[in-house]
């Protein structure tokens, strides 16, 4: 082997060499910029994903925001209706009330007027009954020394109702004349 096909040798492995370095430097910056390209990547998903989740957080508290602002305003419409409703049926009891009360103090009073036409006439038969027994012994005084035979006996006299159980008797003109209390109205509908 001559000095030229050594050197021709060594010149080809030489150059195969400084391909072959040049070759894995130029794979090697490819491999770190690959890795460079998949981190920036990353990052920009990152980057997005967090921008995403925050776009729609603050969507979400806007939602709840006007969520809870419906709910006011229909809680405060309810309740405005319900006190709304509650006057009505209060002053509607508070007529029917009224009624009722005054209906009762008008029965309570042609009830008062009757006892005491009630007790006026118990009081005209009472003294009646003392004045026809005052009668009835100024007349059985003179008798006394002569019973007739139309005259009553103590027993029969016993036997026979007093004007004061008479009079405690109701009539039947004083029961037609006592007032009926007036009937329950049905309730209205709301």
């Amino acid at each position: 082997m001559s000095f030229w096909t050594v050197m021709l040798i060594s010149l080809a492995i030489g150059l195969l060499l400084i391909i072959g370095g040049t070759l894995v430097m130029y794979v090697g910056s490819l491999v770190k910029n690959a890795y460079e390209l998949k981190v920036e990547m990353q990052n920009d998903m990152n980057a997005g994903m967090q921008r995403l989740e925050e776009e729609t957080e603050k969507k979400t508290r806007w939602i709840k925001r006007d969520i809870v602002e419906e709910v006011e305003k229909i809680r405060a419409a309810l309740q405005t209706e319900n006190q709304k409703r509650m006057n009505e049926t209060a002053e509607m009891l508070g007529r029917k009330l009224t009624e009722l009360d005054t209906a009762w103090k008008a029965n309570s009073q042609d009830v008062a007027k009757v006892l005491d036409s009630f007790r006026q006439d118990i009081l005209r038969l009472d003294q009646r009954q003392r004045s026809l027994k005052r009668d009835l012994a100024a007349t059985a005084e003179p008798q006394a020394a002569a019973p007739s035979p139309e005259a009553p006996t103590p027993a029969a006299m016993a036997a026979q109702p007093t004007p004061a159980a008479m009079a405690a008797q109701p009539t039947p003109a004083a029961m037609a004349a006592q007032p009926t209390p007036p009937a329950p109205e049905p309730p209205a509908a709301t």
